[in-house]
């Protein structure tokens, strides 16, 4: 996978200010005043550190976690509404999902809105098919999705995070797309122990699928056709400006 870039001192707070940016613009409710009083230059927020909470999630282990940020507990008017979506994609992540919304939604004052949440991604990826099912329910949501956006965890430094193989598809499920940094999000054939030993016919069907399910999310058909081209154990990364032109991203 794409190798983690290191984090400059001031990047995380510069990084967190264009993310209230981005979700003003998209109307989020993180930067809005419907849970608190919000700043009128959201820029000149100082915003609450971007860490998960594990006691504020669901998953995990050997199978991606999601997790509240640990400022949900506390000044809600300083914290961003993001997800953290950390691990990875197992057949059971989409009825994780769903747990996870269900078990959370008792912390927060307005609940999951549609539109006004955004998912940070950090994943190597997993099953495709789990990912595509996903990814189809982030757009139905009308939730965002992020990479390459700095945040820090229990007993880690802050690190980027990162979106390959399967997790492109959650990625391209995102409503508002957004990625902060270059080479953080990574493609290759899919191989996943679900889909390694299918037949011809239905290798092709899957690639049908995923072709199907790029077309309705607004993504260029040569992102599958590179992708294709890129063997299993190997990477082709993609700059902002690529992930832009292919439609995979749509801000920046």
């Amino acid at each position: 996978m794409a190798s983690r870039p290191a984090v400059e001192p001031a990047l995380v707070t510069r990084a967190q200010r264009a993310l209230c940016t981005i979700l003003v613009a998209a109307t989020l409710a993180a930067c809005s005043p419907s849970i608190g009083p919000r700043p009128t230059a959201p820029g000149q927020q100082q915003w609450a550190p971007l860490i998960p909470d594990p006691t504020l999630g669901y998953g995990g282990g050997n199978t991606i976690g999601f997790y509240l940020p640990t400022c949900t507990r506390g000044d809600t008017t300083r914290c961003l509404q993001v997800v953290f979506a950390i691990g990875e994609i197992t057949p059971r992540t989409p009825d994780d999902f769903a747990t996870f919304l269900r078990l959370a939604a008792p912390y927060l004052p307005n609940g999951f809105r549609r539109g006004q949440w955004a998912v940070i991604l950090d994943s190597g990826g997993g099953n495709v098919t789990a990912a595509l099912t996903l990814g189809t329910q982030f757009r139905q949501m009308g939730w965002n999705t992020i990479v390459g956006l700095p945040y820090a965890g229990a007993g880690l430094d802050s690190h980027f995070s990162v979106c390959a193989s399967a997790c492109i598809y959650l990625f391209a499920g995102g409503a508002q797309r957004w990625v902060f940094q270059d080479n953080v999000l990574a493609i290759h054939q899919f191989s996943d122990g679900d889909h390694q030993h299918m037949n011809v016919a239905q290798a092709q069907y899957l690639s049908g699928v995923i072709g199907a399910y790029l077309f309705r999310m607004g993504v260029s058909a040569n992102l599958q056709t590179l992708a294709s081209l890129t063997l299993p154990g190997q990477w082709t990364t993609l700059t902002i400006q690529d992930a832009l032109a292919l439609g995979l991203a749509n801000r920046r």
